[in-house]
């Protein structure tokens, strides 16, 4: 009597975790365009201010110089994504891959983790946040 559910339980389990294991495997993305532009952006708040500090050191700084990494990539299915990620400050990892060449990448929610070889020849990893699936905003 206990055996149609014990069945249904075990394969919905299975099912999911075939699932989750799914998302681990890494897809190949296909660079088709890159382009980076500069835009003016407040400065980063020191680590040591908090909302009550109203001084000068806190607030005081001008704008700064930042740069945002735009790409189009696209999956294995042939779907296209825009991608993109901001350049903070001179540690960040945020680059514009080569055009025509293809890449290790993870799917998140909301963005892609990217594999590649920098140009000291040190594997890195990047997140970019997605912009635009197939010509639609990403929500």
């Amino acid at each position: 009597m206990h055996s149609p559910q014990l069945f249904f339980v075990v394969t919905l389990l299975l099912a999911a975790m075939a699932s989750a294991r799914s998302q681990d495997l890494p897809l190949q993305l296909k660079v088709l365009s890159g382009q980076s532009r500069q835009f003016q952006g407040p400065p980063l708040d020191p680590p040591n201010c908090n909302w009550r500090d109203i001084s000068a050191y806190c607030y005081g700084s001008p704008p700064q110089a930042y740069v945002e990494n735009t790409m189009v990539v696209q999956e294995p299915n042939g779907k296209s994504l825009e991608i993109g990620c901001t350049v903070y400050n001179q540690w960040s990892h945020c680059t514009t891959l080569p055009v025509n060449q293809s890449f290790q990448a993870w799917m998140g929610k909301h963005d892609l983790k990217i594999r590649y070889l920098d140009q000291q020849g040190k594997w890195r990893t990047q997140v970019y946040e997605i912009l635009k699936e197939n010509d639609k905003q990403a929500s």
